[in-house]
């Protein structure tokens, strides 16, 4: 119960930093950094789509059409189609927090359905791939944060 806590500190903590920056800077990407806010808001979400469908795959991903947009490797500049709206990544951060919650709340002693070896660090319980996520959506918050600072300094 713990993880799915602070999984949910985490997420409100993205949404909240998220709500701060304007929509038409989403799409801007300051000298220095490899992504945009877009980029790294699709990519908390569309990972822990994955990472958790691998955890129990009864968990079904939403918005698979995202995979190639916000893939780890991924680049604004490589999309040939078009992302989806500030509106659209926020309120499937919202969803998703929701249907985390309630899928995996009784499921957090589960063992995975698939078991990852992500350098040496083994997912192989549900909760642990969720501890993964939040740890991850801590990061790419961190990113967030930064290229606020950086969108505010142009």
């Amino acid at each position: 119960m713990e993880a799915l806590k602070l999984f949910k500190y985490s997420r409100t903590s993205t949404l909240i930093a998220l709500s701060k920056i304007d929509e038409k800077e989403w799409d801007v990407q300051p000298s220095g950094y490899p992504n945009t806010v877009r980029w790294n808001a699709g990519h908390v979400y569309f990972t822990a789509e994955e990472f958790l469908n691998k955890a129990d795959h009864k968990y079904k991903i939403t918005h698979p059409e995202w995979k190639d947009l916000f893939l780890d490797g991924t680049h604004p500049d490589d999309w040939n189609d078009q992302a989806p709206s500030t509106s659209e990544i926020i309120e499937a951060l919202k969803k998703q927090e929701d249907r985390i919650f309630t899928f995996f709340e009784s499921k957090m002693n589960n063992a995975a359905s698939e078991v990852l070896d992500i350098r040496s660090l083994m997912l192989d319980t549900v909760e642990s791939s969720l501890q993964f996520v939040t740890w991850h959506e801590g990061i790419h918050l961190g990113i967030i944060k930064s290229l606020i600072i950086a969108l505010k300094e142009k």
